[in-house]
């Protein structure tokens, strides 16, 4: 089971039971000898015993919610949950195996396993779009050999230039692979993560099954592409004289895929299948991955309203595994234990009460009724211990677990109908999403939030959508923005300030446009060398002609003289 403290240092605070109980010792030793020196009547000691059954009661609830309230402070979980996860983008892992039994030529055309698995990614590189890719490579020892990047020519000059030889460490080991593409992926990533090994399946030290449970428990897809013959063929050892049998030990992985899917299912994951296995000689192998990283595949849970939801858009919703914490459990304990004390102090004998005194029925009374309003609160309480939740994960920068925290706070609000827990959850949402620079899911999260939200949070919508217009270079919706904000709270100075440098932006770019309009003119068309010399024969018979017309003129004229 897993099970662990977040807080261990807080179980100190249980020293301060000790003294306590001293304390309270004493005063039950004190309140005890007055009552018996008092009167030794069979009624007052009747009466004694009631009393000290009702103090030992109390103190004992008492020290129980003191305990419960020092667990939830300490940060007890165990177990494990699904906890979707809002995921913008994706990135994939290649991790190669390239141990010198993927030299073996068994491969279609007569190409070697590394070869094939070269051009088999490179074919793959040519179908992935706005997808990042980091390369492992994998021997005894993995190392990465390329970070997450999306230039994919630098990917493919290394595919031209894999080699056993690139790794002097001698074995097989596809979980220090995995390892590594694991460690390749930046921390707190707002991409889905993806991880795909290509290998024969030949390993040294059969940690496939242990790391393959790893991914499983970070909610982190993997496939295993298989290259070779099943049938054995001999290939040299590292050593370069000794020759060893080996294939594609399609049927081992896919053993060791069942045994860790098998374990999933006791812990109520089978509705996740994070793994997979294709043989790359196998018709169609290729877009069973394409489809693995589409948003539509099947580490979405369809069964999730705000996942079909998400589908519509390039942002995903994926499922991460996640420890349950236990805190809520343990507050709510305390309170009933406290609760409980106060109880058992109206208590005259268990379990009847005291039928003369009716302000003790009436107290006991309330009690119960606050005990119930507890109970029917639960539900907005837990959502606002989520939403509290992610908004301590946003101040530690753990961005991922705040979303995880603010979508399921929001979900749970949309069941129980509390329309203000939605939209403080949408907020936070949107908040996350701003920090990790997604500013389309941002905007689509402040769209979300209705108008009837409290005002701070509209002025936040406004003031953040009015930034994220700034840097857009919409200065006109920034302004506009910024003045929704200020007719919320006209006296935040930051407001007017951005309010300012965005008209005047706005008028800046307004003149820049003005300069760049000119008239129209006409531009003379380029003649072409034969309509020149047409043009130029027109002019000289034009010329001739009025010469001519100028002559016959001149003569009449004289004539007529």
């Amino acid at each position: 089971m897993n099970f662990g403290i977040e807080h261990p240092q807080a179980l100190y605070a249980l020293l301060l039971l000790i003294p306590s109980h001293f304390q309270m010792n004493k005063r039950f030793k004190r309140l005890i000898r007055e009552f018996s020196s008092a009167d030794s009547s069979p009624a007052a000691k009747e009466h004694l015993k009631k009393i000290k059954t009702r103090f030992m009661l109390r103190m004992i609830s008492t020290l129980c919610a003191w305990v419960m309230l020092i667990a939830a402070i300490a940060g007890f979980y165990w177990g494990t949950v699904s906890v979707p996860v809002q995921k913008s983008g994706k990135e994939v892992s290649f991790v190669f195996d390239i141990s010198y039994s993927m030299e073996a030529t068994d491969a279609p055309g007569g190409m070697t396993r590394l070869e094939s698995a070269a051009n088999y990614a490179s074919e793959l590189l040519d179908h992935m779009q706005n997808v990042s890719v980091s390369v492992v490579l994998a021997k005894g020892e993995a190392t990465v050999a390329i970070p997450v990047t999306e230039d994919y020519n630098a990917i493919r000059s290394l595919l031209t230039s894999l080699s056993p030889k690139l790794i002097t460490s001698p074995g097989s080991s596809l979980g220090n692979g995995i390892r590594a593409a694991l460690s390749s992926f930046p921390k707190e990533s707002s991409r889905a993560s993806f991880i795909w090994v290509f290998t024969d399946g030949e390993e040294t030290d059969s940690s496939l099954a242990q790391v393959l449970s790893e991914t499983v428990d970070y909610g982190i897809p993997t496939a295993i592409i298989g290259f070779g013959s099943e049938h054995e063929s001999s290939v040299m050892a590292g050593d370069g004289t000794t020759a060893v049998q080996t294939a594609l030990r399609s049927k081992q992985i896919q053993k060791t895929i069942e045994s860790v899917q098998k374990k999933a299912t006791k812990q109520k994951w089978a509705n996740l299948p994070l793994l997979m296995f294709t043989d790359a000689s196998e018709v169609g192998s290729a877009y069973k991955l394409m489809q693995y990283i589409k948003p539509s595949a099947s580490n979405v849970d369809a069964r999730n309203l705000s996942a079909s939801k998400e589908k519509a858009t390039d942002a995903s919703v994926v499922y991460e595994v996640k420890s349950i914490p236990r805190s809520p459990m343990f507050t709510g304990l305390a309170i009933f234990f406290f609760v409980l004390s106060f109880v058992f102090c109206e208590f005259n004998s268990l379990p009847q009460f005291e039928k003369k005194s009716s302000a003790k029925k009436g107290s006991v009374l309330a009690s119960i009724i606050f005990v119930t309003m507890l109970t029917s609160c639960s539900g907005k309480f837990s959502n606002g211990a989520k939403i509290l939740e992610g908004r301590l994960d946003y101040n530690r920068k753990d961005y991922q677990g705040a979303i995880a925290n603010f979508l399921e706070a929001y979900d749970s609000a949309k069941v129980t109908d509390d329309k203000t827990s939605q939209e403080y959850a949408l907020f936070g949402l949107a908040s996350t999403y701003l920090m990790q620079d997604e500013n389309e899911s941002a905007i689509k999260r402040f769209e979300q939030i209705t108008s009837s939200a409290p005002e701070n949070i509209r002025f936040s919508v406004y003031y953040n959508t009015g930034i994220i217009a700034h840097k857009n270079g919409d200065y006109a919706k920034a302004a506009k923005m910024f003045k929704n904000a200020l007719e919320i709270d006209s006296t935040n100075i930051n407001a007017k300030i951005n309010l300012e440098l965005s008209l005047e932006e706005n008028a800046v770019q307004a003149r820049k446009s003005e300069q760049q309009l000119s008239p129209v003119t006409e531009e003379k068309e380029e003649v072409s060398p034969l309509e020149s010399a047409i043009y130029s024969l027109l002019r000289e018979k034009e010329t001739e002609q009025w010469k001519n017309s100028q002559k016959d003129s001149a003569e009449r004229n004289s004539l007529d003289y």
